[in-house]
This record gives structure tokens, C-alpha cells and sequence, in this order.
């Protein structure tokens, strides 16, 4: 899931600061986090209190937010004091920062400035150079050009200056009775206009940091800057039309006016490569397994037996011999966990290795013989079936770790056959959503790209890494040839299943 960061202060009330920023973004449909540089009491009517974070300690939120969520866009609202102005320029740069997002916010409404002339100054030097956008609205686009505002040729103008003095892309805001909802943004390409429709509606509370949240969000998941304008002005005159009235000033927006997610939609065009959730939570020598063996599992999930299953025109004598050979195999694959428990140091080992037969039994097991039966085939007859050469020899590849093997070198042997079939099946439904529903593959196909399934892929990740984490790198590199030596085995099995001596 894409991941985007609102640094801003806190709204009690709810209608702006990073409470909106948070609905906005999970309602264009990325994972939000937030630092926060100050806490507010107030409400629609007005603000009461500020307690400003220090910069120590906004400091320490970002370092844990980028060391292990890293944001793929970042959103910064209201801060008022130079010091933590320049803390996220620091933290920014340290981290390098993609999709960044500025809303310069200064003045009010009401033309009262919001923070000091210094913190102006830091923010021009320290921040906005490091800015993908900012989002000015006419009196801060005043402030940041120098010059007055009274028409659309002004904003022209205006954005023009600010684009050349600091190098960031301007999205400058109409509104302000200048020119109702049309927004100009300026990039290295000149001037695009956003024409939008003027809502009757009071409660515009927050909408500078809606605007600027949502166009993190888009950019977060991949849209390019006009793309991601658009969107957010379009979710923003969806949230205004809603016409919430919260409040006894002027209250919030209904930020969840559409949770049936349209405007949680990723881009349409299709992805470079077909999406796999299988590689999202692996690290360390898990990660570097799988890396090491993408290639074969690429060839997997593009051989001609996937690709027709995927499609709904495989042969249905074709399908029936595949769930044959493979529950032959599956009975072998089901005996390396108990070479496994067999030579597990402690109980601790032995519930484990025990837990994935008994899973892979009451699941991937069960689901082969129920097909198989509905073509008549009992256990007898599948035990009577020839195995083929490419089962043969993945089985007695498997039946040899098991007799011989460590415990390390028995989970690698394992392992690409549990986390292959995540690979190549999540890769089929992202090309072949509806391949799900048909009546025959259907199943075999749930099997791999469901919530449990991935519970058990990604918790093996962490057994796996703490089961190699002392080894030294020639060992390291002995288990690895196990593991391409296994995942190798799956691709011949794959290209048997559609044909193939």
C-alpha cells in the first residue's frame, strides 16, 4: 500500500490541521501518518490555545516515521517557528524525500499573519526549494512574490516569480473573491488553469489542508502533479457539495462523502510489472532470497499453464492432470515438515514445522482431492498415478534435504514452493481479477491469494530470518543455491503442467 506523511499541527475540532490531513488521505486511499509540530484547542469558531512542539522532538517522530514506514509522499502544513521549519528541511534532505508537498501556510483569511517574519524567511531559504509543489493561496503567493494580486493575469505573474525564485512547481489558489474556485498551476511547462464550480457552502474550514493532503495522497500512488490537481480539486468539491454543517463558525468539509472509494482508485494505466504483494513485507536474507529468484519466478507466472488458467482457456484434461501430479507432490512436499520435526532442537521448532502441515493438509491439500473427486478420482487412485519426470525429480530433491539436511537447509528447500505460489498467483489476478469466480481454477487459485495465506508467506519471512541471522556469508550463499536450486524445480513443474517433456 502507498504511504504518505502530513507534518502539521493539531486541529481539536477536527476540520483542518492533520485530522483532515489523515481522513483525506485514507479517503484517496493511502496509508497516513503524521508528526505533529503543535497541538491547538480550538473549534469552528476560532482558536484558543497553541502549544508548539519542540524540535527535538519533532525530530525524533520523523526519524521513527522514515526508519520504518517510509512515506512515498509527504505533505507539510502550519509550522510556525524557524526551528522546526528547519528540523524538516534537515529531516527531509537526510532521508530524500520524494513527492513533497508545501502548503505555505501564513496568512489568514482575514490577512493576519500567521507566524513571524523569521519563519517566513526559513521557509523560503530552508523549505520550499525542496518542495514538488506548494499550494499559496493569493495573500501568501503575495508574501512569497512580493507583489500585489488583483486579477488572474496577477496570479500568472505572481506564480511565474515564485516558480523562478524557488525552483518548487505553484499551484496558487484562487479563491478569495478573486476568482472563485480556478486555481493556476505553473511548472516548468507554463501555466495550467483548474476551472472549478463555486459551491454555496459556509463550511470551508480546512480546505487548504484537504487540497494539499489529497494531492500528496495522489501523488503518493503514482498520478503525475496535473493528474494529482485534479483529483484533489474534484474529491474537494465532492467533500464542499456534501454540505455538512457542523458547528457555530465555520465548520468542516465532509472529508467521507464517497467511502465507496472512487477517489481511492490507483491510476489506470497498467502497471510495468503485475502487482505482487509477496516481496511488500520481506527484508534481510528473505528479501535477498527472492531477489535471487525473481527471474524464475517471472517465467513461472508468464509459462503458458498460468497464463491459460488466468485467461479461463486452459484444457480442462490439462488442469485435472496438474491437480493429479500436484497432490502427488504435495504428499511428498508434506513429509519434509516431518523430516523437519524430527530434527527440531526444541518444542518450540516442532509446533512450528508442525503448524505448516497441518495448514498445508487442511487447505492446499484439501482443496486438490475435492476436485479431483468430482472427476471421480479417489486417494487409491492417485497413489496408483505415474509420477512424471519434473515430479519425480522435484520429490526426491525435497525427500534428499530432508534426509540430509540442517534445519536451515530443509526451510530452503521449502520455502519457494510456499512463497513461489504467492508470487505467480497473485501476479494471475492482478491480470485476471475474474479468474477468481470460475468454477474449476477458481479455488486452487484462492488458495494463494488470500489474507491467511499471506499471513503465513510473510511470517516466515521473520522465521527465516532469525533462523540464518548468525550465519556467515559463505553459508548464507550455500542456502541461497538450495533455494534457486528448489525454485528452478517449481518452473519445471509449471512448464510440465502445460505440456512440456
Amino acid at each position: 500500500m502507498r504511504k504518505a506523511l502530513t507534518i502539521a499541527g493539531s486541529d481539536s475540532c477536527g476540520g483542518a490541521g492533520i485530522q483532515a490531513d489523515i481522513k483525506t488521505m485514507t479517503m484517496n486511499g493511502v496509508y497516513a501518518m503524521s508528526a505533529i509540530t503543535a497541538l491547538t484547542a480550538q473549534n469552528t469558531t476560532g482558536v484558543t490555545a497553541i502549544q508548539e512542539s519542540t524540535a527535538d522532538f519533532l525530530a525524533e517522530q520523523l526519524d521513527e516515521i522514515f526508519t520504518d514506514i517510509f512515506p512515498d509522499a509527504v505533505k507539510i502544513g502550519m509550522v510556525s517557528s524557524s526551528d522546526l521549519i528547519t528540523t524538516i528541511a534537515e529531516k527531509l534532505q537526510q532521508y530524500d524525500a520524494k513527492n513533497i508537498v508545501v502548503d505555505p501556510v501564513m496568512v489568514a483569511t482575514s490577512g493576519a499573519r500567521l507566524i513571524s517574519e523569521e519563519a517566513i524567511d526559513t521557509l523560503k531559504e530552508d523549505l520550499l526549494q525542496l518542495a514538488d509543489v506548494i499550494t499559496p493561496n493569493i495573500p501568501e503567493a503575495e508574501v512569497l512574490a512580493d507583489r500585489s494580486i488583483q486579477s488572474e493575469a496577477d496570479m500568472e505573474e505572481a506564480a511565474k516569480d515564485i516558480f523562478k525564485l524557488y525552483g518548487c512547481n505553484v499551484l496558487l489558489k484562487g479563491g478569495h473573491n478573486l476568482n472563485d474556485a480556478n486555481d493556476l498551476l505553473y511548472t516548468a511547462e507554463g501555466a495550467t488553469w483548474f476551472h472549478g464550480e463555486r459551491i454555496d457552502n459556509p463550511n470551508t474550514h480546512g480546505t487548504g489542508c484537504t487540497l494539499s493532503s489529497a494531492i500528496a495522497a495522489n501523488l503518493a500512488k503514482g498520478y503525475d502533479l496535473k493528474e494529482a490537481v485534479g483529483r484533489a480539486k474534484d474529491y474537494i468539491s465532492g467533500a464542499l457539495a456534501a454540505g455538512l454543517d457542523l458547528g457555530q463558525g465555520s465548520g468542516p468539509m465532509a472529508h467521507n462523502f464517497d467511502l465507496a472509494g472512487k477517489y481511492a482508485e490507483a491510476p489506470v494505466e497498467e502497471p510495468a510489472e503485475p502487482f505482487s504483494k509477496t516481496f511488500d513485507n520481506a527484508t534481510g536474507f528473505s528479501l535477498d532470497l527472492m531477489e535471487s529468484c525473481r527471474d524464475l519466478w517471472d517465467a513461472a507466472a508468464n509459462c503458458d499453464f498460468l497464463t491459460q488458467m488466468g485467461e479461463g482457456t486452459l484444457d480442462h484434461d490439462k488442469f485435472v492432470e496438474y491437480m493429479i501430479q500436484d497432490s502427488i507432490y504435495l504428499r511428498d512436499y508434506l513429509k519434509i515438515f516431518a523430516y523437519a520435526i524430527a530434527k527440531a532442537p526444541n518444542w518450540a521448532d516442532m509446533q512450528l514445522f508442525n503448524g505448516m502441515l497441518a495448514y498445508c493438509d487442511d487447505g492446499e491439500n484439501k482443496t486438490r482431492l475435492d476436485i479431483l473427486a468430482s472427476v471421480g478420482m479417489t486417494d487409491a487412485d492417485i497413489d496408483k498415478t505415474e509420477m512424471k519426470r519434473q515430479c519425480r525429480d522435484y520429490c526426491a530433491f525435497l525427500k534428499d534435504w530432508g534426509e540430509k539436511g540442517t534445519q536451515a537447509e530443509i526451510i530452503m528447500a521449502m520455502l519457494p514452493c510456499m512463497w513461489g505460489y504467492r508470487y505467480v498467483f497473485e501476479q494471475l489476478v492482478a491480470k485476471h481479477p475474474e479468474a477468481l469466480e470460475h468454477p474449476d481454477f477458481g479455488p486452487v487459485i484462492a488458495d494463494y491469494v488470500n489474507a491467511g495465506y499471506a499471513w503465513y508467506c510473510d511470517y516466515w519471512y521473520t522465521v527465516t530470518n532469525e533462523k540464518c541471522k548468525a550465519f556467515d556469508d559463505a553459508t548464507l550463499a550455500h542456502l541461497k543455491n538450495i533455494f534457486r536450486e528448489a525454485s528452478a524445480h517449481e518452473l519445471y513443474f509449471w512448464q510440465m503442467a502445460g505440456g512440456a517433456d
